[in-house]
């Protein structure tokens, strides 16, 4: 059935890797012996290609289930007849998509989607797959761990990584090939996004996932994408029989291909490298970095040929390039609009920043330039409306009667966690309802809000365990420090399981004793018994704790997480230092690092040096939009997570490690441009030094517009007596924001988002805020209902979107296609801003600009 090409490359790579799979190798060889042999092709191909931590973390017959499923529908589906070899191993087969947790659920969604389908197109089945997934699933924000398929299902919501992992594994299912689609981070705001793509007809088509339309190519984010300077796919193996892909780089185990010029204006840009003497360098390692979020973002990585030249196919803005070989490294800014290549020297200065001085840089995004242009017709329009209000009932109706009042009403403390767990609720339950001890609600609490949706009763009963060490820090007055650092199970982003049992077992007790004297001493462990090749590694993935220590083999970050394990099961309190990532342990009422240096031996601490920063109290700092600090570590500067931390009267101190830093500063243009800002400089021990920040946030007046609106007919939500009126009427003699929303819908929730965190202001704010909606259903939207219960001052009524809103838009030069429309307004409904769609910030600039004018 299978090439003798893939056989060979199979077999070639498993048995590259049975030597790492560790006291696994036995057990994996007699599995395999059972399989046909087409299942031993594949499963030879799955475990020679993985990255070796799933090996550790998941068992055999797990991966055969998705060979099974695979070899089925390739057998029954007659879509699957004439895809090529390398499609069906990438886009059918493989189990993982990006960095979700791995189970067994393709027959999952077949069984759910078999009958849906039967006797449609495969352009068709595509269609009504992805209206089965908005009834399943809609976007929701949370943080970077990716959750199952099934997590997914169960819960109803995911960011937009999560939702196209659930979609890909949809189509998958059925013998659809799909694949992950991703801009790492989008030049005109600071966000990044995922989508999806299905072989459908010979050719990849995208689509929005649980996002559905009534036709392919099309998203909200098309207008957005045309923007990007990179999007790119992923593949967990090199194979393939397609020479035409463009490889954008490989991270460790994983192939990056470029896929921009589907979606935006592109160009084949140029890297030359050459030596003082002009001679070409080769090998040289070419990062292509975004500016964003106030930081540079790789998202491709290239080598320079022997002719010293590296091509990567690009957007049409500037991007920011890093150039390192033999530890020496230079950096450079780059218009790809402007110029078609860029020559770096290396020479004895080259890695020689220039320090203690505010160097600015103008960075233009690309502009805008839709290729995939579809207008839909007004009974296309009506009827994705209508299935989207059907789905969005179904989802929330299946995800609601999940949860049951009367038994979270026994636990006033836990109702937000029982309502968050959605289809987990008999899990969290389960284990809450148990017994009288107070670690079971104390365990809960110091969980994130998505640990809900998919813990196990089991597993959290299993950390109880920790209770030993309950009343030994209640003695100490340091009941927080236990809660938060010996009885939490979660440590930063791997998976949850019982690991305290396998540690307790797995170490002799001279060993325990030696950790429980000498905390250090686990590091020493670590480092001289756990492994790591990054060639076998997909770093976005955390291992658990007992996976680690099976396989003997874990990245950096998960060899951090084993500590913590290991001190958290032998009553050490410990944990990730949430700035820089480094393992540490609780001694004296401190955290002592034991990571991130050359010694082993821990220190009180390392942070012996400090910076105070001045800023103008007027000006709007937050963390990972306006400004960031990151330490040089060999060539590159590692950006630390300051998340929510605040100016006091303009100033801020930072506790810092002696080294060298960078301080980055961005202030985003409506145009999506940005003024960015770098200061280098050096700490040494026991210094301290005062920097005065700098942030260029551009002419405001530049941004304002005089355009007049046409009056339109609203009616003015009242209770029950809802009265029509017109815009002017009810904008009268004042200032406005108008606020045009399609509830439920992805970008409206950003701007739903951004006013949540800035409802203070918008409560104080000189100016009338309207929001405009189609229907009182509309008003029943959660996040809606959130943000009206949080800023009682914004008045909302209903119009008819489809006379209304286009007029409204063209009149402000934005795309009509795109929703929510934001219009600022001044007396006489004389506009002075407007923008539509997908624009982070968008809510802070409305009120920089009444504040202005």
């Amino acid at each position: 059935m299978f090439s003798e090409h893939l056989q060979k490359y199979a077999q070639e790579k498993y048995m590259g890797r049975l030597p790492f799979f560790g006291t696994l190798k036995e057990e994996i060889e007699e599995a395999m012996e059972q399989c046909t042999p087409d299942e031993q092709v594949l499963m030879k191909f799955l475990y020679g290609t993985m990255p070796l931590r799933d090996a550790g973390e998941y068992g055999f017959s797990v991966f055969l289930g998705f060979v099974r499923h695979s070899l089925m529908v390739y057998q029954q589906m007659e879509w699957c007849r004439n895809i090529q070899e390398d499609v069906f191993l990438h886009h059918i087969l493989y189990y993982r998509v990006n960095s979700e947790n791995i189970e067994d659920c393709r027959r999952f969604f077949y069984d759910q989607l078999k009958d849906r389908i039967s006797g449609l197109s495969v352009k068709e089945a595509v269609l009504e797959i992805n209206y089965w997934c908005a009834e399943n699933g809609t976007y929701e924000s949370s943080d970077n761990r990716t959750i199952s398929p099934m997590t997914l299902y169960r819960s109803g919501k995911g960011r937009c990584g999560e939702e196209s992992t659930f979609a890909v594994t949809a189509f998958r299912s059925v013998g659809i090939p799909a694949r992950q689609v991703y801009t790492p981070r989008w030049a005109h705001c600071d966000d990044n996004h995922a989508w999806v793509e299905v072989y459908a007809e010979g050719k990849w088509q995208f689509l929005g996932a649980c996002e559905p339309e009534e036709v392919l190519n099309r998203g909200w984010f098309t207008n957005a994408s045309s923007r990007a300077l990179l999007i790119h796919t992923r593949t967990f193996s090199d194979y393939s029989v397609n020479d035409d892909l463009e490889c954008v780089g490989r991270e460790d185990i994983t192939v990056y291909y470029n896929g921009t010029k589907t979606y935006a204006k592109t160009k084949t840009y140029e890297i030359l490298v050459v030596d003082e003497k002009k001679n070409p360098l080769q090998d040289v390692t070419v990062f292509i970095e975004i500016l964003n979020m106030a930081e540079y973002c790789p998202v491709a990585t290239l080598t320079t040929n022997e002719a010293g030249r590296a091509f990567i196919t690009i957007g049409l803005g500037d991007v920011h390039i890093r150039a390192v070989k033999d530890g020496t490294w230079l950096e450079a800014w780059t218009s790809v609009k402007d110029t078609d290549r860029l020559v770096l020297v290396f020479d004895k200065k080259a890695a020689i920043c220039q320090k203690d001085i505010w160097l600015d840089a103008d960075v233009e995004a690309p502009g805008d330039y839709p290729m995939h242009p579809v207008t839909l017709t007004k009974e296309q329009k009506e009827k994705n409306k209508k299935r989207l209000q059907k789905s969005a009932e179904m989802r929330e109706g299946r995800i609601n009667a999940c949860y049951k009042e009367e038994k979270a009403l026994l636990y006033p403390e836990a109702v937000g966690m029982l309502k968050q767990s959605a289809g987990n609720f008999d899990e969290i339950f389960q284990f809450l309802h148990k017994d009288n001890n107070p670690d079971r609600l104390a365990m809960l609490k110091s969980l994130t809000i998505k640990d809900y949706k998919d813990a196990k009763a089991d597993i959290l009963e299993s950390h109880l365990a920790a209770g030993t060490y309950r009343d030994k820090w209640a003695e100490k007055g340091s009941l927080d420090i236990y809660e938060a650092y010996i009885l939490c199970p979660r440590i930063l982003l791997e998976e949850l399981t019982d690991y305290r049992e396998f540690i307790q077992n797995y170490f002799s007790e001279e060993e325990k004793n030696s950790f429980q004297n000498n905390p250090a001493s686990v590091w020493e462990y670590i480092k001289s018994h756990i492994k790591f090749l990054s060639k076998l590694d997909y770093s976005t993935i955390c291992s658990t704790p007992a996976g680690s220590l099976r396989l003997s083999f874990a990245n950096p970050i998960s060899q951090k997480i084993l500590f913590a394990a290991i001190c958290r099961t032998f009553g050490i309190p410990a944990r990730l230092n949430p700035v820089n990532l480094e393992a540490e342990f609780y001694e004296n009422g401190s955290f002592v690092p034991v990571s991130g240096k050359k010694e082993t031996k821990a220190v009180s601490s390392m942070l012996s040096a400090s910076i105070i920063l001045y800023t103008d109290p007027k000006q709007s700092w937050t963390y990972y939009q306006t400004w960031t600090i990151g330490k040089l570590k060999k060539d590159r500067f590692e950006t630390l997570d300051y998340t929510g931390l605040k100016f006091t009267d303009g100033i801020l101190k930072l506790d810092l490690e002696p080294g060298t830093y960078r301080l980055l500063t961005s202030a985003r243009m409506p145009g999506g441009g940005q003024r960015s800002s770098a200061y280098v400089l050096d700490l040494k021990d026991k210094e301290e030094k005062e920097i005065t920040m700098r942030l260029r946030e551009g002419n405001l007046e530049d941004m304002l517009v005089a355009n007049v609106l046409e009056d339109f007919e609203m009616q003015l939500s009242s209770g029950e007596n809802d009265i029509k009126t017109t815009a002017s009427s009810v904008t009268g003699n004042r200032a406005n924001i108008l606020a045009f929303l399609s509830e439920g819908e992805e970008p409206t929730e950003h701007v739903l988002n951004e006013m949540l965190e800035q409802k203070d202001v918008l409560n104080r704010l000189d100016a009338q805020i309207l929001f405009f909606v189609r229907d009182q259903v509309s008003l029943k939207n959660p996040t809606l209902q959130k943000v009206l219960a949080e800023i009682p001052v914004i008045r909302t009524a209903f119009i008819n979107f489809e006379d209304a809103v286009e007029p409204l838009a063209r009149r402000m030069y934005v795309d009509p296609e795109k929703l929510p429309l934001l219009i600022v307004t001044k007396p006489g409904l004389k506009a002075i801003y407007g923008c539509s769609g997908y624009n982070v910030g968008s809510v802070d600039l409305m009120v920089k600009l009444l504040r202005l004018s």
